[in-house]
């Protein structure tokens, strides 16, 4: 009797402290916005690397299963001891996955960089022919309007003062900033390939001990709570899995998808560089909503650069590319894995990505599902205790609680049937 008392005690001490905390939080964040997101912001940098890792263990754990679960069985036939079978299948699919990954991004820079020097060359070696028709162009103009050409000629002028008033006053000053700002962009350069390293790292001990991991976490879960609350978590466990994993393969195969459409239909409307771009689209078309611009921009510089009137069947092409994507391919093979609207992919994209660069870019989506999950989850619990509906439609028309207990009277009460009806 006495440890129920406790045990009653305790939960109200913890529930206590944990309003409290919230509470002194929200203050917090009210009072001070800015410093508020400045922290999130250093938090975001310090656990870049961990979620660079995260990133890069999602992204090869398919891999990982597909080689793990058919080889295991293979070595267990051939008599190896169930441990050493597992150790040793675990080891093998990781080295096959990262040499796979490995493999993929020579391929991708192996087509990138040929082609991207390529364009570069040949602007270069056109810049004479684009600069002589500029400036007849110019010539052109400024002859046929003597207006225009007076407006041009005082423009130099202050140009040619500005010049030389900046080299006589700012000018070193402005060399140390430059030297200071390459010094910067020079360190940056070195954490980001430190950043990398560490999540690669990182990446493999996640792999490595994914098991290890799942069966803590479940033990914890099991020590915690009660049988029925430690099935219902790890039933949202099961759903927070199904959700990242979902997501992340889903998209993976979307994206293949569409740079195999990209580079067909490209080769058959005959437009340069269908490699180069098919993939710039392709890996791009992973990250949602921001993906299809954000591979789009760069393919129709490079295609401008050649032939400024296919870039513009290129934009085209692309916008219905993706909506194709977005109303057809994607829905089929993603099918409801978020189950969020576009509106909550928008925000969790661009709040992610403020936070955590490209890999929040990547991860924002299924983090915020999964919140979204168990913010749903919470309050549905709620709501049965209570014995109120759980269906988000019945509470559109309410504007008082006892609208709820109407609604649910009327939809038991049996349908009235009269002989004009029947």
């Amino acid at each position: 009797m006495r440890e129920e008392h406790d045990r009653r005690y305790f939960k109200w001490g913890l529930t206590a402290l944990i309003v409290i905390f919230i509470s002194i939080l929200l203050v917090v964040i009210f009072t001070n916005l800015p410093g508020f997101f400045s922290l999130l912001g250093a938090i975001g940098k310090i656990l870049s690397p961990l979620v660079s890792g995260i990133v890069i263990a999602f992204l090869l754990n398919p891999i990982v299963n597909f080689v793990d679960l058919r080889l295991r069985p293979i070595l267990k036939k051939r008599g190896m001891k169930e441990g050493k079978a597992d150790k040793l299948s675990r080891a093998v699919a990781l080295v096959f996955s990262f040499i796979f990954a490995a493999f993929i991004v020579y391929a991708f820079f192996a087509m990138l960089l040929p082609q991207l020097y390529e364009s570069v060359t040949s602007i270069v070696n056109s810049a004479p022919e684009y600069y002589q028709s500029l400036e007849k162009w110019a010539v052109n103009v400024l002859e046929d309007n003597p207006e225009i050409r007076t407006y041009v000629e005082r423009a130099l002028d202050t140009i040619q003062s500005y010049v030389e008033n900046w080299v006589k006053t700012s000018f070193l000053s402005d060399v140390q900033k430059i030297l200071a700002t390459l010094t910067t962009s020079v360190m940056a350069v070195v954490k980001s390939i430190t950043n990398f390293i560490i999540g690669l790292v990182a990446s493999i001990y996640i792999l490595w001990s994914k098991d290890t991991f799942q069966a803590q976490a479940k033990k914890m879960v099991v020590a915690a709570f009660k049988p029925s609350a430690a099935n219902h978590l790890l039933d949202l466990g099961s759903n927070i899995n199904r959700i990242f994993s979902g997501f992340i393969i889903g998209k993976i195969i979307d994206s293949a998808i569409i740079g195999v459409l990209c580079y067909i239909c490209m080769t058959l409307m005959k437009m340069p560089y269908t490699a180069l771009i098919a993939t710039i689209v392709g890996v791009t078309n992973v990250i949602p909503v921001f993906g299809p611009f954000i591979g789009a921009v760069p393919s129709a510089l490079i295609i401008l650069l050649v032939e400024p009137l296919q870039a513009f069947y290129f934009i085209i092409f692309i916008i219905v590319l993706q909506q194709v994507d977005g109303n057809v391919i994607g829905p089929k093979i993603l099918g409801n894995t978020v189950g969020i609207s576009g509106f909550w992919v928008l925000i969790s994209i661009t709040v992610a990505a403020g936070i955590f660069g490209f890999a929040g870019m990547l991860l924002g989506v299924p983090v915020f599902a999964v919140i979204y999950l168990i913010i749903s989850d919470v309050v549905n619990s709620s709501l049965r205790k209570k014995q109120k509906t759980t269906i988000t439609d019945n509470y559109y028309d309410i504007h008082e609680v006892a609208d709820l207990d109407r609604k649910a009277q009327a939809e038991e009460a049996p349908e009235e049937t009269s002989p004009n009806n029947t």
